[in-house]
C-alpha cells in the first residue's frame, strides 16, 4: 500500500467512525471544517503533483497528518487538549533546554551508532574470550 492510499484509508476510517459515534448529530464546527477541507485539498493537489519535489512530498505528508489529525480530534476531543498542552510542553522544554537535549541526543545517538556498527568502542580492552585450542595430552 502507497503513502498515499494509506493516508485515504485513515481519513475514510475516521470518517466512518465519526459518523458511527456522531449519528444524527454535526460534531463540526466551522473553523474545524474549514481546516479539514483545506488540508484534504492541498493533501489531494499534492498527490496529483510531481512528487519528486521536496516541497510537494512535505505539502503531501503534511496535510495528510493533519487531515487525520483533525478527524482524530473530532473522534476523542479530550485528545484535542492533551495534543495542545504536550505542543506547549515542547516548545517550553525546547526553548529553556535547548543545550542540554541537543548535548544528551548527540552523545545517546553516538553510543546507539556504536551498538550498531558491530564493533564494540574499546576493542584493544576486551578480553578474548574465544575458545583456544586445548593441546592433546600425551
Amino acid at each position: 500500500m502507497q503513502s498515499s492510499e494509506a493516508y485515504f484509508v485513515l481519513i475514510t476510517l475516521l470518517l466512518t467512525c465519526i459518523e458511527i459515534k456522531y449519528l444524527h448529530t454535526n460534531p463540526f464546527n466551522q473553523s474545524s471544517l474549514l481546516l479539514l477541507l483545506t488540508a484534504m485539498s492541498s493533501h489531494v493537489l499534492a498527490s496529483a503533483a510531481d512528487i519528486n519535489n521536496p516541497i510537494t512530498i512535505i505539502t503531501f505528508h503534511i496535510s495528510g497528518i493533519l487531515a487525520s489529525q483533525i478527524l482524530l480530534w473530532i473522534l476523542i476531543p479530550q485528545l484535542l487538549w492533551f495534543s495542545l498542552i504536550n505542543f506547549l510542553l515542547l516548545l517550553l522544554v525546547k526553548l529553556l533546554f535547548f543545550d542540554v537535549l541537543s548535548r544528551l541526543l548527540l552523545r545517546s545517538f553516538h553510543c546507539i551508532t556504536q551498538l550498531f556498527s558491530g564493533t564494540p568502542p574499546n576493542v584493544a580492552e576486551m578480553p578474548n574470550t574465544e575458545p583456544q585450542p586445548q593441546e592433546s595430552q600425551v
